[in-house]
């Protein structure tokens, strides 16, 4: 089988298995360019219809394009329906089985997983993985990420243990086809890592995470966005395990890199504020916690408006430190563990 022409990939199998740590929003200059790229995409697309033809496969290419670029910029429920349309005409054109049908169901079944459809993404993605293996054998790469993504939707349609077992056979071939730290294994073993600790395995997750991130840092830095992901995912499960110090700790140092690396209003970087201020208010210091949601409020209102759901949880978060039951915790004066 040939494999997808012109450097096209799968969408969601870079690190979007970092589900921890999802992606609060984008700043107004931002979501201009975002815009703007997705109306000359569109343009483009247009052009390839008129000159080109409507079966013309460079037009479904260009349509393609145009639809992961939505997806990729927050319109997901129109990229859902552009792939579904692009899924009909390729499978005329070029078959249900070549690459870039199986590519466009793909992106299909993310764009709707993500839009809030997993049961639908589920089947799509488990249909999508079962021709990869029948045209490429289990143990290819293109078939292992296809995989992966129907665990992804098993657990976001509310089976998390299922998607565990699946993911763990994946993780072992990826180990030996591609190697333990190759970027397609790190991701998938992440994955596996989050959706142990979703189907109730905390301190599993917190063990795997933390060999992760240190692969992650000894293969990318300590800085790259995928290691401070990893390094938020091991902070987020320590503290789910019962580990709310290091948690604390954890994330204490994981915010001034992501800071320095990111910047302090880069959507990575509030949700690990927000994490910082919830472990430090479970440590025992609801001030400190309170002064840190009230900086981060500031900023998410700022950065994302007064309507989005980050500040606003931001907000309730602060409403929680501020007048709820652990309001008047004590500081820790005796940390359990500390950062390494």
């Amino acid at each position: 089988m040939e494999k997808a022409e012109g450097g096209r990939t799968a969408m969601g199998v870079d690190n979007d298995a970092t589900q921890s740590a999802r992606v609060a929003g984008h700043d107004a200059a931002g979501a201009a360019r975002d815009v703007s790229r997705i109306e000359a995409l569109h343009e483009k697309a247009e052009a390839a219809l008129k000159e080109l033809g409507p079966d013309h496969p460079g037009t479904l290419d260009a349509r393609a394009e145009w639809a992961r670029a939505l997806g990729e910029e927050g319109r997901v429920a129109e990229a859902a329906t552009a792939f579904g349309e692009l899924v009909d005409e390729y499978a005329q054109l070029l078959g249900a089985q070549h690459p870039d049908t199986l590519l466009a169901r793909h992106n299909q079944a993310f764009c709707l997983g993500v839009s809030g459809n997993a049961v639908t993404a589920e089947a799509l993605a488990r249909n999508v993985a079962a021709d990869y293996v029948q045209l490429l054998g289990e143990d290819d790469p293109e078939t292992l990420n296809a995989r992966a993504a129907w665990a992804r939707w098993i657990g976001e349609g509310g089976d998390a243990g299922a998607a565990a077992r699946i993911l763990r056979p994946v993780v072992d071939s990826c180990t030996d086809v591609l190697g333990p730290v190759h970027a397609d294994t790190l991701t998938n073993r992440h994955q596996h890592a989050h959706w142990i600790g979703r189907s109730g395995d905390a301190a599993e997750a917190a063990r795997l995470m933390t060999d992760i991130a240190g692969e992650r840092e000894q293969v990318l830095g300590a800085e790259a966005r995928d290691t401070l992901l990893a390094r938020h995912d091991q902070a987020v499960w320590t503290g789910e395990a019962g580990d709310q110090v290091r948690a604390r700790d954890l994330l204490r140092s994981l915010v001034t890199d992501a800071v320095r690396a990111l910047g302090a209003g880069h959507p990575d970087t509030l949700v690990m504020r927000h994490n910082l201020a919830h472990w430090t208010g479970e440590s025992g210091d609801p001030g400190t916690a309170r002064a840190l949601l009230e900086s981060l409020g500031a900023d998410c209102t700022r950065i994302l408006g007064n309507d989005h759901a980050d500040t606003e949880n931001a907000r309730r978060a602060l409403d929680w430190w501020t007048w709820g039951p652990k309001a008047g915790a004590k500081p820790q004066t005796g940390a359990k563990s500390q950062a390494a």
